[in-house]
């Protein structure tokens, strides 16, 4: 929805080797990594980013066992291809800067128009969650590393400011020190004191590096 009005969308092209679009309303181009419409009638308006976790099948399913599925059984199989991400492409390898190998998988992260990057690699190494301050604002970054889920979440609650951790010696489990709820990778609280709650989303997303950083090369990098 832009102002409104429902848009229907389309495969346009690539920029940068990551696709574009094309609404059928309007005519106008959007990019797909950050929902910027760049030509057209609605040029300037920007597309709401919303949490998209990316995760396994069987994650999803455990998490949301009433979900709806897309057949692939459509007249348009002829148009459907295998996508890989985090594997090497010499033509992607042209974009974005070499801080990063150019398909290392990051956690990137938005917050007031500052953007940063955290590899699931470093933050594998860290069990998974990093506390962080981005844009002033105090974030969580998660990335489970068997459900392939990454994303981020303000770490502020009711007034306060939790610091969460992983649980577990073996896995993921997700709790804050402050009252040790337990929460779901998607910011949901299932346990504790705090059962019920969610967490507020910070928009983020698991990228490509070579996308992530030619379409932010501002963007900031996580150490570890």
């Amino acid at each position: 929805m832009v102002d409104g009005q429902a848009l229907t969308f389309e495969v346009f092209g690539l920029l940068q080797d990551v696709f574009t679009m094309v609404d059928r309303e309007t005519g106008t181009l959007w990019t797909h990594l950050d929902g910027k419409a760049i030509q057209g009638p609605l040029e300037g308006k920007r597309l709401t980013l919303i949490a998209v976790p990316h995760m396994t099948w069987g994650g999803w399913r455990a998490s949301h066992p009433d979900t709806t599925m897309l057949s692939p059984d459509t007249p348009f199989q002829d148009r459907y291809r295998p996508v890989q991400i985090g594997v090497f492409s010499r033509q992607e390898d042209l974009f974005g800067d070499d801080r990063l190998a150019s398909n290392t998988l990051v956690v990137g992260v938005e917050a007031d128009d500052l953007f940063k990057g955290y590899s699931v690699e470093a933050l594998t190494e860290v069990g998974g969650v990093v506390n962080d301050t981005l844009a002033s604002q105090p974030i969580v970054v998660l990335y489970d590393d068997v459900a392939r889920t990454g994303l981020a979440f303000s770490r502020a609650v009711d007034g306060q400011l939790l610091e969460f951790y992983n649980a577990a010696s073996q896995g993921f489990e997700l709790r804050d020190r402050q009252t040790q709820s337990l929460w779901d990778r998607e910011g949901r609280s299932i346990s504790g004191p705090l059962v019920g709650t969610t967490l507020e989303f910070v928009p983020s997303f698991i990228s490509e590096w070579y996308g992530w950083s030619a379409y932010h090369p501002e963007s900031e990098l996580f150490q570890g």
